[in-house]
């Protein structure tokens, strides 16, 4: 993957986890600025997405943790296997709200 390629990888999922927020009803703020967005929560807390250019990565910060992922076959998968996806729902879980990016 080159740096363009990853550029629109990257696009695709703001707007995939912005819509998927809206459509499903979640209390749940989004933010971009530069090459981090941040879900804002009620309770102030917070899931920082970054994308990470130099190793054409895509980190995730929650209450469970530090993640990265790379995109490879089709997905952003963590160095387990992971998906992004399922991490994802799992953190904003975490912060009271359901929603599926399925």
């Amino acid at each position: 993957m080159n740096l363009a390629e990853f550029q629109q990888e990257i696009e695709k999922v703001w707007a995939k986890i912005e819509e998927q927020l809206d459509e499903q009803g979640c209390d749940v703020d989004c933010e971009t600025q530069g090459s981090v967005m941040t879900l804002y929560f009620n309770d102030d807390s917070q899931i920082v997405i970054n994308k990470q250019e130099s190793m054409l990565e895509l980190w995730l910060a929650s209450k469970l943790g530090g993640f990265h992922f790379a995109y490879r076959d089709g997905d952003w998968l963590s160095s387990e296997g992971r998906s992004f996806w399922r991490h994802l729902e799992e953190a904003v879980a975490r912060h009271g709200e359901t929603v599926s990016f399925s």
